[in-house]
């Protein structure tokens, strides 16, 4: 992604802001060179003045160099980054302190170190390459292979994988799981080799085997402003999601269903499971079968595979490798609490490595398990390491009036850090199921699916206006992130994480261009002046970057710290909010404060009803070991205190149907009054008051057919209503087919009162397309293959009167002929033809009695519409039948349609 430069931002040094930061440092700085890696307490000796390369274990020596750990007096300039990569000494990965886990060919020279600031040197000590649950037995018996142990062994990535395979096999250990282009392996190892394990040359790290993977068991559409993103008019935005792939990573195929028609790819056999349905029709469902259940990003390409924790699996790297896919969803869990293990460096990685990748998780349904944070069974329980990743989001669960779901898994991250991230309806959601049907919906599985859907939405608004690009992942997880919803404490806390989605306000935000990027080195600091006009009732500005993978077990998992203050016009300083993660009930639901963050990559700053004129906000690389780091700032400025945004204009409602009226509100303090106008504002009716923390209201439609309609909110001095108005209106709930024919179907449906037109869809290529046009209560519709299943609906308009129903839920026939006069060639085929036995259990013979065909073409077809049998066969006659194996069919009403020379008949088949 091009960095973007606008006319009010500039890069400046700062006396100020050095002089804050200077005094910041040294407030938070630790004293020590002391690590404290795990249960390891570990003292680098200032030992660079003697040191020599012999002096290193065998165990670190691996071909011409040697691996282990270097401490600097001072995190290295950029320069002094730079000079160890032109010599090719290899910083792996930071460990605080200071400290990086190295690669130095033993020609290097020690002389050239110490200039670099090198304070020691040390082997890797083994202990520190097993992760604490490894170190710690007894194990729990997923992790157990008969008398071995179930690892995951990382080795150096400079190191060739089938070396580390036959060593380890010289050693009797074998490989269980190898990956293509990774440096884990997944082995069987006897208990008593750890040691000897952890001192192989080649070893990174050990850790146990990752826990099961445990499922995460259009209210959700407004509570999201995806219905504001998604209007379905020629007036507002329309963002679907065309053009982006989404991956559902889940329990196998997904559908049939008509809501993913034309837009869904299955790369998985595996079927009769339903949880990866009610994940991708929350993410990408269509609504053709019923349009009160559409996903989120109706138009993006749907991608379905299993679920595989190691995130390593080919169906998955193949995609997103490939481009065919920029965001995934993972709504799984695996532990808890699992700390920074190899599968969140691998997420992390693949985002760092893709910026366009965007990887959502639900956060997990445990909150009341104690994961052993140290402060109860009410926090710290977000499950699975892939979940703890900086550069990807967790979303916690909530109820269609934004309530936290109890079951929702809690924060903080292993290591203090915000999480989860963000919060959206999960909770009794309608969503898809197999077989043309539907199934309520819940947990965080439907929570973060939710978020990945919104993204698509995002990802194609961003495309529009920078010439078809996807944009980078980190821009759009600190836009979701700084204009959500206010939601339990004031600023981000470790259950909402920074509030509930707004993908009207987030979208918003990427079509005014309100974000900038950068990048920054150690020590550097870049100044950049947004200006913030009068009126305005909240600024909100967020610093937020895709941070470089931590080691395995890393604590803190952060490696580039940056820092942000924002400064008034009046030279005020704001510092972000900040969490106390200290594991203690109490302090974890405290309000955040503001300070300095050293644990997260995300920073926040909040003004209420800011004075106008121009704000600094200054970055500073305080500790940037793998440099130079890209930014991005976003920056949101609310004008409106009070905003409704649903229903915003457009919609139709039927009377007495349950709606839920949605409204942003900033800075308010009085109760909310709901009124309705039918007239567009000349006169309004009273809906209720509700209390001044509450944003939503489930309003039972009136009986008031109309197309005139609006909704209005005030609270106190502020009042906004519907942009535009919406209808009410009932719309034909009996739908039938009279009659299907070779040729054409003719339907007809209940008539509504008032009534002038109807139009007609049927299914296309994608979505339910108006078909025809008619005055009366019935249609003809033109079909190819009266074999193929047929769907059509009804809108009921009056033009006269200006409204429109919503669309009629579709209607299934499954194929075949249906109440057809035939003529005389039709009906000989029909009445020539017989099946027996019938019902049938084994197989079922089909005769033609006494006449004789040269092909019969035979397929059969279930009451759902799918096709399971498709055969031509020769020389028919009554002497010679045709057999058909009909052992495999469950028990039911199917349907055999023959044709022959173009026409066609339909027998019912009972197989019992």
């Amino acid at each position: 992604m091009k960095k973007t430069t606008f006319y009010n931002s500039m890069k400046r040094k700062s006396v100020l802001f050095f002089a804050m930061t200077f005094i910041f440092s040294m407030s938070f700085a630790q004293n020590s060179y002391t690590i404290k890696f795990q249960d390891e307490t570990i003292d680098i000796p200032e030992n660079i003045s003697t040191f020599q390369w012999s002096q290193m274990p065998e165990s670190s020596k691996l071909e011409e160099g040697y691996y282990g750990w270097v401490q600097f007096y001072e995190t290295p300039t950029q320069d002094i980054q730079n000079a160890f990569k032109s010599r090719n000494l290899e910083l792996i990965n930071y460990i605080p302190q200071k400290t990086y886990l190295f690669y130095f060919p033993e020609t290097t020279s020690v002389s050239f170190l110490a200039q670099s600031g090198v304070r020691g040197i040390i082997g890797v000590p083994g202990t520190v390459k097993l992760s604490t649950a490894l170190q710690n037995p007894p194990y729990e018996d997923y992790a157990i292979d008969g008398s071995n142990i179930l690892v995951t062994l990382q080795h150096y990535k400079n190191v060739n994988t089938q070396y580390v395979i036959n060593e380890l096999a010289a050693k009797q250990i074998s490989v269980v799981e190898q990956y293509d282009n990774s440096n884990n392996l997944l082995l069987s190892i006897p208990n008593n080799c750890l040691t000897d394990l952890s001192n192989l040359p080649f070893v990174k790290w050990v850790e146990l085997i990752t826990a099961p993977s445990i499922k995460d068991d259009t209210r959700g559409r407004s509570l999201h402003r995806s219905s504001n993103l998604d209007t379905q008019t020629t007036a507002g935005r329309n963002y679907t999601g065309e053009g982006i792939g989404v991956l559902v990573r889940d329990d196998g195929r997904v559908g049939p269903h008509i809501d993913f028609e034309g837009r869904l790819t299955n790369l998985t056999g595996v079927t009769g499971q339903s949880h990866g349905d009610g994940v991708a029709g929350i993410m990408s469902g269509a609504g053709n079968l019923n349009p009160d259940n559409r996903g989120m990003a109706a138009g993006a390409t749907t991608y379905a595979v299993n679920y595989i924790a190691s995130f390593l699996d080919s169906l998955t790297l193949g995609l997103i490798n490939d481009g065919d896919v920029q965001i995934t969803n993972s709504s799984y869990s695996n532990g808890c609490n699992d700390g920074y293990t190899t599968v969140t460096q691998t997420v992390d990685t693949q985002t760092k490595d893709i910026p366009t990748l965007l990887h959502v998780f639900s956060a997990g349904n445990s909150n009341g398990s104690n994961c052993g944070y140290g402060a109860g069974s009410q926090w710290g329980n977000i499950t699975g390491g892939h979940k703890q990743g900086k550069n990807v989001i967790a979303t916690a669960n909530v109820f269609f009036d934004g309530s936290l779901v109890t079951s929702s898994s809690r924060g903080p991250a292993h290591d203090g850090r915000i999480k989860p991230d963000i919060s959206a309806n999960g909770q009794n959601q309608i969503s898809t199921n197999e077989n043309n049907t539907y199934q309520t919906f819940g947990g965080t599985s439907g929570a973060a699916p939710g978020i990945a859907g919104v993204s698509a939405q995002l990802y194609q608004a961003y495309g529009e206006l920078n010439g078809g690009d996807f944009p980078q992942s980190a821009l759009i997880k600190a836009t979701l992130m700084n204009t959500a919803n206010e939601a339990g404490n004031i600023g981000p806390d470790y259950k909402f994480g920074y509030g509930i989605v707004n993908g009207l306000r987030a979208a918003q935000l990427i079509e005014d261009g309100r974000y900038l990027s950068d990048d920054i080195s150690q020590g550097e600091a870049n100044t950049h002046t947004i200006n913030v006009p009068a009126g305005t009732t909240q600024v909100r500005f967020m610093t937020y970057w895709s941070d470089t993978p931590a080691a395995p077990s890393a604590n803190p998992a952060l490696v580039n710290d940056l820092d942000m203050v924002v400064t008034d016009p009046a030279s005020g300083a704001h510092l972000p909010y900040i969490l106390d993660p200290t594991p203690n009930a109490t302090t974890l639901d405290l309000p955040a404060t503001n300070g300095v963050d050293r644990l997260n990559n995300v920073e926040q700053v909040v003004i209420n009803n800011p004075a106008a004129g121009a704000y600094d906000v200054d970055i500073s690389g305080f500790n940037v070991p793998f440099g130079p780091q890209e930014y991005f700032i976003v920056y949101e400025i609310i004008t409106e205190n009070l905003t409704l945004t649903y229903p915003n204009g457009g919609e139709s409602f039927t009377p007495f149907g349950a709606q839920s009226l949605h409204w942003d509100a900033i800075n308010t303090t009085e109760d909310f009054d709901l009124e309705y106008s039918t007239d567009n504002g000349t006169t309004w009716s009273a809906i209720t008051t509700v209390a001044g923390t509450v944003t939503n209201y489930a309003w039972s439609v009136p009986n008031e057919v109309g197309s005139q309609v609006k909704v209005r909110i005030t609270s106190g001095a502020f009042q906004d209503e519907s942009d535009d108005v919406f209808h009410i209106a009932r719309y034909p709930a009996v739908l039938q087919y009279d009659m299907v024919c070779p040729t054409e179907a003719t339907v007809s449906w209940n008539a509504i009162d008032d009534a002038e037109s109807y139009d007609v869809y049927t299914l296309g290529e994608k979505y339910m397309e108006v078909i025809t046009t008619t005055t009366t209560e019935e249609a003809i519709i033109p079909i190819t293959d009266v074999n193929e299943p047929i769907w059509f609906a009804v809108v009921a308009k009056n033009a006269t009167e200006g409204w429109a129903s919503r669309r009629s839920i579709a209607k299934l026939h499954a194929g075949g002929l249906l109440n057809c006069n035939l003529g005389l060639e039709e009906s000989v085929l029909s009445e020539g033809i017989v099946l027996y036995p019938n019902p049938a259990s084994d197989q079922v013979m089909v005769s033609t009695k006494n006449n004789a065909f040269e092909t019969l073409n035979v397929s059969i077809i279930n009451s759902l519409g799918q096709k399971l049998f498709t055969n031509t066969f020769t020389n028919v006659s009554g002497t010679n039948p045709i057999a058909v194996d009909v052992s495999s069919y469950a028990t039911g009403m199917y349907f055999m349609t023959i044709e022959s020379d173009g026409v066609a008949t339909t027998k019912k088949l009972v197989v019992q």
